[in-house]
Order: C-alpha cells, then structure tokens, then sequence
C-alpha cells in the first residue's frame, strides 16, 4: 500500500507548484523544490517495496507454472489414455494460473506507478531547479 500521508503530501506540493510557479520567488521555489524531494525521499521505501513486490510475484508466477505444467505432463489425459503433450500442459496451466497471473499484474501496475511518479518528480524537480536559475540570473 502506497505511503498515502507522503504521497498526499508530495500530490500537494506539486499542485503548489503548478498554480503558483508563475508568481513564486527564487526562495519560495528553492524551498518549494527541497519539500517535493524530501516528500519524494520518503516514499522511497515504498518504491523500493513496489519494484521488489513484482520481481517476487514474477518468480513466484514462473515458479506455478514450472511446477503446474510438470504435474499436468505426468497425468494421463482421460481422452487419449496418454500424457499430456507440452501444448496441452501449458494451456491446463495457465486455466489453474489466474489467481497468480492476477497478482502479478496487480504487482506490475504497483510498479509501473510508482515508476510513473519518479519520472515526472523527476522533471518537476528539473523544472524547478530551471526556473529558479532563470530568476537567480
């Protein structure tokens, strides 16, 4: 779950910056600038956990099907009397795989967000520090 108390806060401050940048002295954006990377610190924990959280449920997806296609290859198919051929034991797999396959995306979005976040805090960041060498000048 996202850190909501930063992440509010860093929405916030952002917000700030796109109302009043027009009208802010070079202090006023320095400080703005140093309280969005400081609320952007301490969602990093958070960010760490989210990049974490999807390579885990990635492995833990492989893992299911590693081991549900290796199971469905030594059963016999009641229709042919043989075993499941790999085509066969793929497909049967990914039947039994929507709950992991479901998690993983979940973790993959958690990611792609937070990823999202960094970039465009990024280039607020940039932004600021752009706009406050313009004034400074």
């Amino acid at each position: 779950m996202l850190d909501t108390k930063h992440y509010t806060e860093l929405t916030n401050l952002i917000g700030k910056f796109n109302k009043d940048r027009n009208s802010m002295s070079v202090s006023e954006l320095q400080t703005l600038r140093e309280d969005i990377a400081l609320a952007f610190f301490y969602i990093s924990d958070f960010s760490s956990r989210c990049i974490a959280n999807y390579d885990a449920k990635d492995y833990e997806r492989k893992r299911f099907y590693a081991k549900q296609e290796e199971f469905f290859r030594n059963e016999v198919d009641t229709r042919t009397g043989k075993n499941y051929n790999v085509a066969d034991s793929e497909r049967l797999a990914r039947i039994e795989g929507k709950d992991i396959d479901e998690e993983t995306s979940d973790a993959l979005r958690q990611k792609e967000k937070i990823r999202i976040i960094t970039i465009a805090t990024q280039q607020i960041l940039n932004s600021l520090s752009g706009r406050i060498s313009q004034l400074s000048k």
